[in-house]
């Protein structure tokens, strides 16, 4: 892991560099004068003004070709409890000195007669003003179609005043007759144009960070030695580059040249791939050198990376950490955070909760949710995300004890994880699942109601809350969302996974689970199309699924996993989805998308459960779950090697979850199918082991789609905190949200972005200029708090990071264990024989040095490392019968 440290300094001294050949001198800030970042909105570019809107409020907006920043509030709250900043226009990140002299100046229409609020205050709690109209609190008045200018001034006389906002307020305040009448409310278009706050002594902002450009792009944390090792270059040359790979001492100890891939759709560039999987010698500090002409010093290289048996060590750790740092009902402290920055006071300590009243479901009683992980950058909790994050941490446990894997380590053994039951004498990673496990259990229907045994789908605020509020700082009111059949079955699933992990060590809580899963199952087949609706709610997401049979496989699969009962067998064997694995994923909020298993698409699950858990399943069948699981890897894998940066995603034409508006390119959280696929992949390599030795393909297709997510992607970004030269630095969360408000930490490392998003839903990302359908998809993604639509992390996404990080750090070491190919010495072009096309390969390679087309071991031939004139002659030797090889 690289120190985020070590990003910042990098990026600081390619600003002074660049500016300084630039413009003749070093460091220089930028915006001197005035406070506010953008004025004019040129080129559709707002950021970072942005618009928010507080549920039911709704507005929308666009950025004129001629520099216009338009709004239209197009619905109000409920009659008389709506406020005029349910909807707002706002420019955070200011600072106030106190003494100094501001000029307010800003232009405004409004297409018909109102008043709005503008003012400049804390962006949170006091919520103090500093400047608004005349300093008397009063509202602009606007009148039909005609501009209105402002122009004021102020002298800061409260001190030295951080994270400040200057805001306006569009929604009809609440005393007002259309706020009390809102179905008679008529939208109104605001026009925004020539915003300033103008100081003489403001010396100005530090230039945004550079971010990288590198044109050689692969896995930032680096490569295990016997493990495939791909860069992708992006370049218009339409013949091979030269390269060479650089050790720390700035030697060359391997050179050739790249293979043309051309134009790659889902990125945007034309690529070239280099494979230099040949060397295997362990380092630090390696990087790859191109001749690509660039305009950067530096461009032309790869960000450096280590070769090694530790690439994913600490990673599994700080993965799992995740889940820790986000539960809810405790304290997160010392010693168990790591560090003092990212402890916090419990949050929701007594969470209990009654139905929504709003909701057409309608009973007498609450249920005591205290606990468990909250869902994502929110306080949500969902027990559709919940099932399938806490089904993944179980199963990494559970593939490590049927398949071989060393259980005595992090984040599995006891002790390992520095986690609150650390020394309990079970293993850590059964006490974090657990603490999510016993919530969930709790979102069951009461006996004695309709419903009973059913679960309820989620749990949350009935309004989002803003960024930078800890979970101890959420005072909204919180309720538990209608049951649904899926997350019923979902609760089945999981309960029946942890009864059989938990039995050896709790078996009170194993048959608390059980007697929760049956009760689950049977209450699903009770009401088997109660559907979660596709409609986003206030304060919290939908996760819609109209589709429910692959759930019912699922928890027929865990069931019978951990029962043998022939009632779910007979069920599974009656399914369609009957020991499949998919590679594309229909239902719920899916369309066709390439994934072998989501929190809407769970069937692959099932399958995967069959396939590890030892069963009284047919052997037959359980031969053909194996093959469809490596016959989906193999899909897998073919669309890797027909991507440019490797990932094994196709474009599909997905729709929004928000107003099903379609665009063609990458889902939603497109990183969490990636690495979903990586585990498929590595299933595939523990099933294909015949007489001991395994297809390493597979193997490396999953260190392929962690490449991706560790740099080989179009963006040199790694969507993973703290690893990496060029790491996600922003995720979207409430408290980790230093960006936000600089109070808050950073995060710590091991979280996982959703990454590139072609539906773009969110106002950042559109207030940058970006429209869906306009980007490449794989460039569809923004390093920035406020872009919840690409840059959300969420339990259900870092859990199969625990599962990959945890595996590789095990298998990685052992790749070629058992599958190192025979060397043939003199077996230049790895034909299987030695003859004179094996001489005239070695004597064009040394001519041209471009050695990518012959076998680097079977050329050494004197075996000191390196291939040179001494193997030509000694190849000649052996040709004319002189010498033996």
């Amino acid at each position: 892991m690289k120190k985020r440290l070590v990003k910042k300094v990098a990026m600081l001294v390619a600003i002074v560099l660049v500016l300084s050949s630039s413009i003749g001198q070093a460091f220089a800030l930028v915006g001197a004068g005035d406070l506010i970042r953008n004025h004019t909105f040129d080129n559709r570019v707002g950021l970072p003004w942005h618009v928010v809107e507080s549920y039911p409020a709704k507005a929308s907006f666009e950025i004129t070709s001629d520099g216009k920043y338009k709004i239209t509030a197009q619905k109000i709250g409920d009659a008389g409890k709506g406020e005029r900043w349910d909807i707002q226009f706002r420019h955070r990140g200011l600072s106030l000195v106190n003494g100094h002299t501001y000029t307010v100046k800003f232009t405004v229409t409004a297409s018909r007669a109102c008043k709005i609020y503008p003012k400049i205050g804390d962006q949170g709690d006091p919520y103090d003003e500093y400047w608004n109209m005349n300093d008397q609190w009063q509202f602009l008045e606007l009148q039909a179609n005609t501009p209105k200018t402002v122009t004021q001034t102020f002298t800061q006389k409260k001190g030295d005043k951080k994270n400040v906002e200057f805001a306006f307020h569009l929604a009809p305040d609440k005393t007002t007759s259309e706020a009390q009448n809102p179905s008679s409310f008529q939208p109104i278009t605001y026009t925004f144009d020539d915003i300033y706050i103008q100081d003489p002594q403001f010396p100005g902002y530090e230039p945004d960070p550079i971010e990288p450009t590198n044109v050689v792009r692969l896995n930032q944390e680096g490569f295990y030695p016997n493990s495939d090792k791909i860069a992708t270059v992006a370049t218009t040359s339409t013949t091979p580059i030269n390269w060479q790979l650089v050790n720390s001492a700035g030697t060359a100890v391997l050179s050739g040249k790249s293979t043309v891939k051309g134009a790659d759709h889902a990125s945007g560039d034309n690529v070239h791939i280099i494979d230099f999987s040949s060397y295997k010698t362990a380092g630090t500090g390696y990087k790859i050198v191109t001749d690509v002409p660039v305009t950067k010093t530096g461009d032309n290289e790869s960000m450096k990376f280590n070769i090694g048996n530790d690439i994913y060590t600490k990673m599994k750790y700080d993965s799992m950490k995740y889940f820790y740092h986000n539960r809810s009902a405790i304290p997160i402290e010392m010693p168990y955070c790591d560090q003092s920055q990212w402890a916090r006071p419990a949050g929701h300590t007594t969470d209990i909760l009654a139905p929504d009243p709003t909701k057409d479901y309608k009973a007498n009683y609450k249920l005591d949710v205290t606990g468990g992980w909250y869902d994502a950058g929110d306080h949500g909790k969902y027990v559709v995300n919940g099932g399938i994050a806490t089904w993944t941490v179980m199963n990494a446990y559970e593939r490590a004890l049927h398949l071989g894997g060393d259980t005595s380590v992090a984040p599995f053994a006891d002790g390992t994880l520095n986690i609150p039951e650390s020394g309990n004498g079970y293993p850590d990673i059964l006490d974090e699942a657990r603490y999510n496990l016993k919530t969930l259990l709790n979102m069951q229907v009461p006996a004695g109601n309709e419903l009973a045994g059913m679960a309820h789908h989620k749990a949350h605020d009935e309004r989002w809350t803003a960024l930078a509020v800890r979970p101890d700082q959420d005072k909204m009111d919180r309720w538990l969302q209608p049951p649904s059949t899926a997350a019923t079955l979902n609760l089945a699933a999981m309960a029946a996974q942890g009864s059989r992990l938990w039995k050896q060590y709790d078996a009170a809580f194993a048959t608390k689970c059980l007697t929760a899963a049956e009760t689950a199952w049977d209450a699903a087949v009770a009401h088997p199309a109660i559907y979660a609706t596709m409609e986003q709610g206030a304060g919290g997401g939908a996760y819609g699924d109209n589709y429910v049979l692959d759930d019912f496989y699922w928890a027929a699969c865990e069931l019978y996993a951990t029962t043998g009962s022939d009632k779910y067998l007979d069920y599974i064997k009656s399914s369609k989805h009957y020991l499949e694995m998919p590679t594309e994923l229909t239902g719920g909020e899916n369309n066709g998308i390439t994934g072998a298993f989501d929190w809407g698409c769970t069937a692959g699950m099932g399958t995967l459960t069959l396939a590890l858990v030892p069963t009284k399943l047919p052997a037959a069948d359980l031969a053909k779950a194996k093959a469809n699981i490596q016959a989906a890897a193999d899909k897998f894998i073919a669309i890797e090697k027909a991507q440019g940066y490797g990932v094994p995603l196709e474009e599909k034409v997905i729709s929004s979850p928000f107003d099903a508006s379609t665009v063609t390119g990458f889902q939603w959280g497109s990183n969490s199918f990636v690495i979903n696929e990586a585990i498929v992949m590595s299933y595939a390599y523990e099933y294909s082991n015949v007489n001991g030795t395994k297809n390493s393909k597979y193997i490396n297709g999953a260190i392929t789609a962690m490449d991706y997510l560790l740099g080989r992607n179009p963006n040199v970004q790694s969507f993973i905190t703290g690893y990496g030269d060029n790491p996600l630095d922003n995720p979207h969360h409430r408290f980790w949200a230093y960006q936000a408000d600089n109070t808050f930490p950073k995060p710590p490392p091991g979280c996982l972005s959703g990454g590139p998003n072609s539906g773009l839903q969110d106002p950042w990302v559109k207030g940058s200029g970006w429209q869906p359908g306009e980007r490449p998809a794989e460039k569809c993604y923004m390093d920035n708090i406020e872009s919840w639509s690409t840059n959300e992390i969420t339990i259900n996404w870092n859990a199969p990071l625990v599962w990959m990080s945890s595996y590789l750090s095990e298998v990685g070491p052992k790749i070629g264990d058992t599958d190192i190919p025979k060397i043939l010495l003199g077996d230049i072009n790895a034909d299987g024989e030695r003859d004179s096309l094996d001489y005239a390969a070695l004597k064009r390679a040394l001519l041209t040095q471009d050695f990518s087309h012959i076998d680097l071991a079977n050329s050494d031939i004197n075996k000191d490392g390196a291939i040179d004139s001494v193997d030509l002659a000694r190849l000649k030797g052996f040709l004319l019968g002189k010498i033996e090889l």
